[in-house]
């Protein structure tokens, strides 16, 4: 077994546990595997050169954008947002790793790997649920939610969806579908269905009109079972447009993050609640639409280096609950548009029915209401599938036809010695 696939599969495995504090963040076991795979990678002898394609190109400029950004903020964010820049890069590191690992591991040396990282994250979260062991991380508050090794329940339903699509099995997936439900992540059940619309439009029409069937025959009995959880306290579209644009006339124009981060962070405080709107059963996106318009406004009507490449790296906090609004605060324009062109050439440079694919397009649809490009579980997979996507590795196309039990060869990608239109449609 390939000594980096192990490493990935600790590193998923790791809890999301702070050992040091340090800047707002803090050392993690997993920060101790990412360094040993790190230097094992540097340290032996690469069978293949580093690959650069347009998008690891595209987000190492973005990552040069966030270095600018916490260069010139450094009076105001300090070394928290050099810190939060190199996370970038820590995640991005398995990109590197998984594709020299993918050329010496077999597709079902791969698949026992996530199968038995699954494995275990199903026994963790049914113990988890029936409260047979205690939650880890920053939100063990969430009695009614998984959160397994994460730091949060939209980080897990993120990271259990990944894998599930990665080993599609019928005695495993229908349990971490379970297990994605039981987080009560709205919007990653919502980019999941996307996903799978965007790359099945046919099937997921059939199941739409099977599912919308059954939905409405059993409506009751549903509400009836949810309408104490978040799932049946959600605001409609129309709701929330009407929040935020209540909240974009009331909000001040901030001109220090230090004032939003002190004074508008925290749920229970009285200076973010005077602007929350009165209506609405979903109080955490009528925060949302305080919060939103106050990173806008306060990075597009200052100065106009603030326009540009915003006010740093953790600027506005650790979760700001939209990665687009956490760009755009933290590296402005500049830094919003390089993120549109990463995501743009990821998702075109990925095959229809891959699990990169699948990854990309259900991060794009969590990322409006998350800050899933930080987190450390959702990331590293989606590098390490972009990985074996790009050399065209077996295991990156979980409904493609099967290669012989045991081959460990792959065929490696025509792109690495020749340029290759867009591989979209492929596979």
């Amino acid at each position: 077994m390939n000594i980096f696939v192990i490493l990935f599969g600790l590193y998923i495995l790791a809890p999301k546990i702070d050992l040091i504090a340090l800047f707002g963040s803090g050392i993690r076991l997993e920060d101790f595997i990412s360094l040993v795979a790190a230097a094992l990678y540097f340290i032996q002898k690469r069978r293949h050169p580093i690959p650069f394609p347009k998008f690891v190109r595209l987000y190492l400029l973005f990552v040069g954008v966030s270095y600018l950004s916490a260069a010139y903020n450094y009076g105001d964010t300090g070394f928290a947002g050099f810190l939060f820049a190199t996370r970038l890069l820590q995640y991005m590191i398995w990109f590197f790793i998984m594709y020299e690992a993918c050329f010496s591991v077999s597709r079902i040396n791969l698949r026992r790997i996530i199968m038995g990282v699954s494995v275990v994250f199903l026994l963790w979260g049914g113990l988890e649920y029936f409260g047979l062991i205690g939650r880890v991380g920053k939100f063990t508050g969430a009695a009614e939610r998984l959160t397994i090794n994460t730091s949060g329940p939209f980080e897990t339903s993120v990271m259990l969806a990944i894998l599930a699509y990665a080993v599609p099995s019928l005695l495993l997936t229908p349990f971490m579908a379970v297990l994605v439900f039981l987080t009560q992540a709205r919007i990653t059940l919502l980019g999941v269905v996307v996903s799978l619309a965007a790359a099945r439009p046919v099937r997921a029409a059939l199941i739409g009109i099977v599912g919308g069937t059954l939905f409405f025959t059993v409506a009751q009995p549903v509400f009836s079972a949810f309408e104490e959880s978040r799932l049946a306290r959600s605001d409609s579209p129309l709701e929330m447009a009407e929040s935020l644009e209540s909240a974009w006339d009331r909000v001040p124009v901030i001109h220090d993050p230090a004032v939003f981060r002190h004074r508008f962070l925290s749920g229970n405080s009285a200076d973010l609640f005077q602007f929350v709107a009165a209506s609405g059963d979903d109080l955490s996106f009528r925060y949302r639409a305080v919060r939103w318009p106050m990173v806008i406004k306060a990075t597009l009507f200052n100065s106009v280096t603030h326009v540009a490449i915003g006010w740093g790296p953790s600027a506005w906090g650790p979760a700001i609950d939209s990665y687009y609004v956490r760009t755009l605060g933290e590296t402005g324009l500049i830094g919003l548009g390089l993120l549109g062109l990463w995501l743009f050439a990821c998702y075109r440079e990925t095959r229809i029915h891959s699990t990169a694919n699948f990854a990309v397009v259900t991060m794009i649809v969590v990322g409006f209401f998350i800050d899933i490009f930080t987190s450390s579980k959702a990331m590293p997979l989606l590098w390490a599938f972009l990985a074996l996507e790009f050399a065209r590795h077996p295991f990156s196309m979980p409904f493609a036809r099967r290669p012989v039990f045991g081959s460990r060869a792959i065929r490696r990608r025509p792109m690495l010695s020749a340029p290759v239109t867009s591989g979209r449609g492929q596979g």
